[in-house]
């Protein structure tokens, strides 16, 4: 089970939790109005029935709502707005070697399915602490059995700050065919313990392992090509702290590319279910103790077998490696189970909605294509590109359409982009393909699911178009 190191970093946002939003006043005054359009009250025993019927749909809503986990919450904000019967509750449990995921929630539509999931230990200990953290395996969805429907998937987690024993997981899943009333299997890997160490100073020359033969990157060189360059430096003396037994973890050099000072450590190819891994977090200034902190990169060799942890530093130069000290801290991944977890369930699906557009838009972009379900609103089409700059395939947000939503009540709801992907079109060098993702907004902090029924029109930028029956 290999994951990259953004796969392990600790998911982030701690939100408090709380019942997901419903308007219960406005469904009483509805429902009042109703009634007092069929019925008008004449006596005092119908205006008790009338009390006793608006309570009876006060508590019946706040079922509705209470049924749905507060993983919602803790992941999306405490303002989540999700429609009732959108989301279907599942409530499966399993308990592998003293971990327990519980399958909580799941939203299918004809073009993808979301799931919420937690995580606990079955001694209700505290899943994450500033020294050790839980890593759940990747997860899957299968339908009918197969995983040949699912064509790409996202997710998140988040800890719930009112319960440190528990944290939350919600995976979107992309499918190729209409999942409703089908078999649907989320499978997810075994799961693992990160620990990691402070961070140990390492006692070595790097202006001495530079002269020993200097190297400069190009930008696009490999990691093989990196390797074999700092194959030529001399590092023997440069001996690492062994937190864990770990030899195999070695320096490997130093090295510039343009301006960024590049110092690495070179080991076996980290599975973050069962290995050793370290990295250089810092450069010390003996002159002041001041602290440089760059940014982690990983290379792997042709072979796949030897990674290079590269950490890149702005602003420092061949006159400053006499007085830079590394900072190298260790982790260590040990497995916590030898097996994963698999539920199955099945779900109808809700309507997702589909568009040509066929739209031109500024600097040339042309969206062909809306997709709208529950979970958010894609675009996608082509636009122009220059081959001849060094990232041709850089999207600015500035050229991000704006994407509003118009509901039958009149109301809007704003969406957020998170997130774009491009690709060359092989029938013109100078066009890409791209595709667009939003998610609905509730405020500016908590994320907003629909019912695609719910929805009349879609502004894009300045563009209205109508959503027909």
């Amino acid at each position: 089970m290999k994951l990259t190191p953004d796969d392990l970093r600790i998911r982030q946002a701690l939100e408090q939790i709380e019942t997901p939003m419903y308007d219960i006043i406005g469904a009483v005054r509805e429902q009042r109005a109703r009634r007092s359009r069929r019925m008008p009250l004449r006596s005092p025993q119908r205006f008790l029935a009338a009390i006793l019927a608006a309570v009876l749909l006060t508590a019946t809503a706040a079922a509705a709502v209470v049924q749905f986990s507060g993983g919602w919450n803790a992941l999306f904000g405490q303002n989540v707005m999700i429609p009732g019967g959108l989301a279907t509750p599942v409530r499966q449990t399993q308990t592998v070697e003293g971990c327990t995921i519980t399958l909580e929630d799941a939203i299918v539509s004809e073009d993808d399915v979301a799931v919420l999931y937690s995580f606990r230990y079955a001694d209700n200990s505290i899943v994450n602490t500033d020294s050790r953290i839980t890593l759940l395996g990747n997860s899957n969805l299968l339908m009918d059995g197969s995983d040949e429907y699912c064509v790409s998937s996202s997710g998140m987690g988040s800890m719930d700050s009112q319960d440190p024993s528990v944290e939350y997981y919600y995976e979107a899943f992309s499918l190729t065919e209409d999942p409703g009333d089908r078999q649907l299997t989320l499978t997810i890997d075994p799961a693992s313990c990160m620990e990691q160490t402070d961070t140990f100073p390492v006692p070595v020359n790097l202006a001495a392992i530079y002269r020993s033969h200097p190297v400069s990157y190009q930008a696009e060189d490999s990691g093989a090509e990196r390797l074999t360059a700092l194959k030529q430096q001399d590092c023997t003396r440069a001996i690492l702290p062994q937190a864990y037994p770990s030899p195999e973890i070695q320096f490997a050099g130093v090295a510039f590319e343009g301006d960024t000072l590049c110092v690495s450590l070179r080991m076996p190819e980290y599975d973050s279910y069962d290995s050793v891994t370290a990295q250089i977090d810092a450069l010390r200034d003996i002159r002041n103790n001041h602290l440089y902190y760059g940014s982690l990169h990983s290379y792997g060799d042709a072979g796949h077998a030897t990674e290079l942890c590269e950490t890149q530093f702005n602003g420092l130069t061949e006159a400053d490696l006499p007085y830079l000290e590394p900072q190298i801290s260790y982790r260590r991944y040990t497995p916590l189970t030898e097996t994963g977890w698999s539920f199955s369930f099945s779900a109808p699906s809700v309507k997702t909605l589909t568009r040509e557009l066929g739209l031109t838009m500024a600097d040339g972009i042309r969206l062909e294509q809306l997709t709208i379900t529950p979970l958010g609103v894609e675009l996608s089409g082509t636009m122009p590109i220059d081959p001849t700059s060094e990232d041709p395939l850089y999207f600015d947000d500035r050229e991000t359409p704006v994407v509003t939503l118009v509901l039958r009540d009149g109301s809007t709801v704003q969406t957020l982009s998170r997130g774009n992907s491009l690709s060359l079109d092989n029938s013109d060098a100078a066009t890409a393909q791209f595709g667009i993702e939003y998610q609905y907004q509730s405020d500016s902090e908590s994320r907003r699911f629909l019912q695609t029924e719910t929805i009349t029109a879609i502004r894009i930028n300045h563009i209205t178009i109508s959503i027909e029956e």
